[in-house]
Formats: structure tokens, C-alpha cells, sequence
């Protein structure tokens, strides 16, 4: 008996695996204009700038905004959501979470999680895997390799 949950175990985990690296790319799957860009992949991603940002995927990512709102969907008893600084917090009923009025830090881990920023000043770092959206205006950089324009279309795609 055990050693049938083991067999199991063996032939579903590699199944799981690959939803969960293909899961954060539905995630993320708002169409980008012609002057955003989008970013994908594995490593780190720096980024500074006013307008929007979408990060989707399995990560670590830190900052600080001053103004606007930030969303994190996706929440499990493991994801990791810490803002500071903010004026109101709504939770909804799948577990999403949305700060207005952040003038503050922000730290948030999980896997297959989706952030959404919105402001007229940002700063983060995120690393792990997924895929990042811009549109604005701002500057980022992958895995150490920029400064790139939010404007660029997404022609340097390793995050």
C-alpha cells in the first residue's frame, strides 16, 4: 500500500510541476499596448519608473511606491504579503489583496502569484520566475544587464 502512494507520488509531482511553471504565465495574461513591454523568464529584475507594473509568477519581490495601489492575487496561506504605509485595505473573497494609498515598502514571496502596481513612483527588485508588464515611463534591468526603457516592447526578455 505505501509503496503504491509512492509510485504515485512519483508519477503525479512531475505533472504538478509543470502546472505551476505554466500556471504563471495565465496568470499574467493581460494583452500589452504598443508602448509597454513585457519581460519573461528566470533571475532578477530591477525596476524604477511611474505608470503600471504587473508581476506574475513564482517570487520574491521588494520595494517602496509613493502613491497609488497595489494588488496581489493569488494568495495562499504561504504566500508572504507585507505593506507599509498605506491608507486602505480591502480583502476580497479569493483571497486577493488590494493597499490604496501606498506611500511605503512593500515585500511580498509566493508562488503563482500575480502583483499589480500602480503608481507615480516606484521602485523593486524581483527575483525568481515569471513574467513582468510595463507601461509607463521608467527604466529596468535584467539579471544586471540595462538600463532598458518601459517603452522598449519588450525586446529583452530574460526575467
Amino acid at each position: 500500500m505505501r509503496t503504491l502512494s509512492a509510485l504515485l507520488r512519483v508519477a503525479v509531482l512531475p505533472a504538478v510541476l509543470a502546472l505551476a511553471v505554466a500556471a504563471p504565465a495565465a496568470v499574467g495574461a493581460a494583452e500589452p499596448t504598443t508602448d509597454a513591454t513585457v519581460v519573461a523568464g528566470t533571475g532578477t529584475l530591477a525596476a524604477k519608473g511611474s505608470g503600471y507594473a504587473r508581476i506574475a509568477g513564482s517570487y520574491v519581490l521588494a520595494g517602496s511606491m509613493d502613491g497609488g495601489w497595489l494588488k496581489v492575487t493569488g494568495v495562499t496561506r504561504y504566500t508572504i504579503v507585507r505593506v507599509t504605509g498605506w491608507t486602505s485595505k480591502t480583502r476580497f473573497a479569493d483571497g486577493s489583496l488590494l493597499f490604496r494609498g501606498v506611500h511605503g515598502n512593500f515585500y511580498i514571496a509566493g508562488r503563482t502569484i500575480a502583483t499589480t502596481i500602480s503608481s507615480p513612483l516606484t521602485r523593486f527588485r524581483a527575483t525568481g520566475h515569471g513574467r513582468a508588464y510595463f507601461a509607463g515611463e521608467g527604466v529596468y534591468y535584467v539579471n544586471g544587464h540595462g538600463p532598458f526603457r518601459w517603452s522598449d516592447g519588450g525586446a529583452h526578455s530574460a526575467f
